[in-house]
């Protein structure tokens, strides 16, 4: 049929266009500048400081060391996850036995949720891979492998998946010999492709950024609170200034609460009419309920998208209780009222985007992405002053605005410049480069490298006021005193600021 097709390019077509506006410094430049550092011989772990599994980084620096370095790269392999994403979760949801206009609801759902926020993160990859497990669940061996390889992108979603799917076959009859294929494959594949990492990088250096720093340090720096009440810009003067400026905030800020009343209603409608033979239901809602996990980790629109996918799929499968005055009929009105809402925030998202507009972002790499006039011109500015000063191969260092508070950090400014950081810190990350070890890390290693620049990002966003230990000033000024003794200020790009060694 040419109907997977079409949905498959439907929606790699929205979600790749989406991705072509605009650009995010700290999680854009984190993912690129690593790729960069593989492409150039580096390894996570080993020569960089790096807390998430190789797999997207080790991806995209195979494609720069191929074909050259360029923000496309990142966006057509997000469009291609983002297609594969919308067609799995439709062919999962038509598989529950959901309605036609269900299953297609499901595709836009996904489509959307995967449109906007675009970025190189891990997680569509790896949903695309659970997605696909789940729909194998009769292959143990098959659906194993997918996970095994989920891991490699995101160790969590795989450990979700793994759960739902051995309790699964706990239902199922036959189980013990499905589940040991199943488990031994996933167990393989997953040492099969971090071996290498592990061994080179070192076990403890590994765990200590595999498994440590995200399941103890990650939660209590960058975590937000869940949104319940909300606090943001409010214009109630006219309907048309509250379209205008309050109603997507309003929708964004409520998301995280419509997807887990929807996914409440639709575990109960599901748990209202379960039978035994539809056993592989249970992995399925099982993996959506570590969505939620995932999404509390940072209640943000960046954590959004894989809940929304997984709580359409199960709201489709409710559909069918809809207007029926039983408990399971509640649940599929309160999960495909979650659904609808998902749809509308995501539609409005991407509506947001396509009008955007914004000029092309005028540097080698940057391939026809299109910002902000203004960004435009700091980001080129700052380029040109950065080439002009440091030659080709030479590092530089970008620090934020204050080392002792850092909630962001800007480290696409290594990509868009072509230049080198000196340290193994790309990554800003707080109760890391807050510390005084690093800093003093980091110190040692400028002073060593002697960069003949440094930018600082000043923008607010590098340290701003969030409500955890991120948002805490840590009292460490170390890197803050080197950079004021060893540099000064020459040039300024709008919040980037060029600083030149005295």
């Amino acid at each position: 049929m040419r109907l997977p097709w079409v949905l498959f390019a439907g929606a790699a077509l929205i979600c790749g266009a989406t991705a072509m506006s605009g650009i995010q410094p700290n999680d854009e430049g984190l993912m690129l500048q690593a790729a960069a550092r593989i492409a150039g011989g580096e390894l996570p772990y080993r020569d960089f400081w790096w807390f998430y599994p190789p797999g997207q980084p080790v991806l995209l620096g195979g494609l720069w060391a191929a074909l050259g370095p360029s923000l496309l790269t990142w966006k057509l392999v997000r469009a291609l996850a983002a297609g594969a994403v919308a067609l799995l979760a439709w062919r999962l949801a038509r598989h529950g036995g959901a309605p036609r206009w269900a299953a297609l609801c499901v595709w836009l759902a996904a489509t959307l949720a995967l449109a906007y926020p675009s970025g190189p993160h891990p997680f569509p990859v790896a949903l695309a891979l659970c997605l696909g497990a789940l729909l194998c669940l009769e292959r143990p061996a098959l659906a194993g492998a997918l996970t095994g390889v989920a891991a490699f992108w995101r160790l969590e979603f795989a450990a979700y998946l793994a759960l739902g799917v051995l309790l699964a076959y706990a239902v199922r009859e036959e189980r013990k010999r499905a589940a040991a294929r199943y488990t031994g494959v996933a167990a393989a594949v997953a040492a099969v492709l971090f071996a290498p990492f592990v061994a080179l990088g070192g076990p403890g250096r590994a765990f200590e950024l595999l498994i440590r720093y995200p399941a103890l340090d990650f939660g209590d720096h960058q975590s937000l609170p869940f949104p319940l009440a909300y606090d943001g810009p409010l214009n109630t003067g006219s309907v048309g200034g509250f379209l205008s400026d309050s109603a997507e905030n309003l929708l964004l800020f409520h998301l995280p609460l419509a997807l887990v009343l929807a996914l409440a209603g639709a575990v109960l409608a599901g748990a209202l009419r379960f039978r035994r033979a539809e056993w592989w239901r249970v992995a399925v809602a099982v993996f959506a309920l570590g969505m939620v996990h995932y999404l509390l980790a940072r209640a943000d629109a960046f954590h959004t998208g894989p809940l929304a996918v997984m709580v359409a799929v199960l709201a489709a499968w409710a559909a069918p209780e809809l207007g029926r005055a039983t408990a399971a009929g509640a649940g599929a009105a309160l999960a495909l009222a979650g659904l609808a809402f998902a749809v509308l925030e995501g539609a409005d998202r991407v509506w947001l985007v396509a009008r955007s507009g914004g000029t092309p972002l005028s540097l080698p790499v940057a391939d026809g992405v299109r910002v902000p006039e203004r960004t435009a011109r700091e980001l080129e500015g700052a380029v040109r002053a950065i080439q002009a000063r440091v030659p080709d191969g030479a590092p530089i260092y970008v620090a934020p605005a204050r080392s002792d508070r850092v909630t962001a950090g800007n480290p696409l400014l290594y990509v868009l410049a072509d230049r080198p950081n000196p340290t193994r810190y790309d990554i800003q990350a707080p109760g890391v480069v807050t510390t005084a070890p690093v800093q003093r890390e980091i110190v040692a290693e400028l002073e060593r490298a002697r960069p003949r620049v440094v930018v600082r990002d000043t923008s607010p966003q590098t340290a701003a006021p969030e409500p955890n230990a991120a948002g805490r000033s840590s009292g460490v000024t170390l890197l803050d005193d080197y950079l004021a003794r060893a540099y000064r200020p020459v040039e300024r790009h709008g919040a980037l600021v060029i600083l030149e060694r005295r």
